[in-house]
């Protein structure tokens, strides 16, 4: 193994005798505490999408059904001209 950096490798090779410290030292209860409201934003968030998209869909449906409950005038010519038509023989048709 090199122990001396290589550079335009693609690879960051540390010396073994390099400790790596983080840029900032929480104590583990912050870190614990901003952790669980990180998870507990992100479930929100996700929870708020869901509502809007459960939303949506109620509106397209309800106007789906509104089409579909009215009667245009061609459907409801093409109704009246069926049951203006008169049964064929051998069914009587009643007064």
């Amino acid at each position: 193994m090199n122990e001396t950096p290589i550079v335009g490798d693609g690879v960051v090779t540390l010396p073994p005798d390099v400790s790596c410290k983080m840029a900032l030292d929480l104590p583990e209860g912050v870190g614990q505490v901003v952790m669980t409201e990180t998870v507990g934003n992100i479930q929100n968030t996700n929870l708020n999408g869901r509502n809007i998209a459960n939303i949506a869909m109620g509106s397209l449906q309800a106007g789906v059904a509104r089409v579909h409950n009215e009667l245009d005038p061609v459907e409801s010519r093409a109704v009246s001209g069926v049951m203006a038509t008169p049964i064929a023989p051998p069914t009587t048709q009643g007064s």
